[in-house]
């Protein structure tokens, strides 16, 4: 779903502006001269690059002998390792926690979304019901930071809120089907003054009733990416016997323009 950027090391940077929207304007005199106000710099942004690794291993006797699928062992167990290494990733992206950028034998971490969402983030009282009314609260809250358009637009929810949203009952909630390849499922489109959003299940978006409680993410989606250091790749191992090693290895982080115009909140209940 995000789109990709480059990182070109391991501390990835950006820079971040936003326009304040005016309470009140001083229109110019005719004739006056120019008068000028101090201008507010761009805001330095950062996250830490995070490798991701998934090896895999196959005996001489596997790449030997006719498996039941008629495919190379080899190349079955490489394939495998790259869907977990995708599995990961996703994983990391949402729920990756804070930033640490690691020393001489100890991981490098990034920020997830959990994590990076912080100025419209709320912790609601343990077992909150979500309502339609809550979810126009909350779009409200993302539109007040920059309007229609930079109000959220993706919402990302575990099953049981999903469902629960699958029964609200405004006339604006409607199914449509989607041209990503990746949805298998109809996908709940839902509109209010603020704008459209797509609702969809995440299995990665924390669902259990323990604190903090089932996570709601309203995400304005261009405004998050995927920064690669190194996309993931393939790479065979040094032998060390009768088998075959490698790995699929890759190294990546979370970039995030504008976080403030989107939502996170938790604690709700574990069926919405």
């Amino acid at each position: 779903m995000l789109k990709t950027s480059t990182a070109n090391n391991t501390l990835h940077e950006w820079l971040e502006d936003y326009i304040t929207p005016p309470t009140s304007v001083t229109p110019a005199s005719e004739g006056a001269a120019a008068t000028y106000a101090a201008l507010t710099q761009p805001a330095r942004r950062n996250n830490i690059t995070e490798i991701i690794e998934e090896t895999f291993r196959v005996s001489g006797t596997e790449r030997a002998v006719n498996p039941g699928n008629n495919q190379d062992a080899m190349d079955y167990q490489s394939a495998k390792a790259l869907r977990t290494w995708k599995m990961k990733s996703e994983f990391e992206l949402v729920q990756a926690g804070a930033q640490a950028s690691g020393a001489s034998g100890t991981a490098r971490y990034m920020a997830g979304l959990l994590n990076v969402i912080t100025t419209l983030y709320t912790a609601r009282n343990s077992g909150t019901s979500l309502s339609e009314t809550e979810f126009q609260d909350m779009h409200q809250h993302s539109w007040d930071q920059g309007g229609t358009e930079n109000s959220f637009d993706l919402v990302l929810v575990p099953f049981g809120l999903k469902r629960k949203i699958d029964g609200f009952t405004a006339g604006a909630t409607k199914y449509v089907d989607q041209s990503d390849k990746k949805l298998t499922q109809p996908v709940a489109i839902y509109e209010t003054s603020a704008g459209v959003a797509r609702i969809m299940q995440h299995r990665y978006v924390p669902s259990a009733g323990a604190t903090p409680g089932p996570y709601f993410l309203g995400l304005k989606e261009d405004k998050f990416r995927v920064a690669y250091l190194r996309k993931p790749f393939k790479e065979m191992l040094a032998k060390d016997g009768d088998r075959e090693n490698g790995h699929i290895v890759g190294e990546f982080t979370l970039e995030f323009l504008a976080e403030r115009s989107s939502v996170a909140r938790s604690g709700y209940n574990v069926n919405g």
